[in-house]
């Protein structure tokens, strides 16, 4: 579960949905302009940490040899407890 200080945030679906979006749409703007490298960006995810830290949002990107394994979808949110 993600957290806001010490207080547990349940992530909404819609916020959830939102991160899916915007690293969608990252892994297709990518691969439009990076031509030379556009397998590496195959798949992404994304880790929600502490909301009171200014980057509780960590994204990571990659190519098919290094998705991680039981991966099915192209992008993903987890939360980091």
């Amino acid at each position: 579960m993600a957290r806001y200080h010490n207080l547990k945030i349940k992530l909404t679906p819609r916020y959830i949905e939102a991160l899916h979006e915007l690293m969608e749409a990252e892994l297709e703007m990518m691969k439009d302009q990076d031509k030379d490298y556009s397998e590496c960006w195959a798949w992404g995810i994304c880790t929600v940490g502490n909301f009171s830290k200014p980057n509780h949002l960590n994204l990571k990107f990659g190519d098919e040899a290094s998705k991680p394994k039981g991966m099915k979808k192209r992008t993903c949110v987890r939360e980091n407890c």
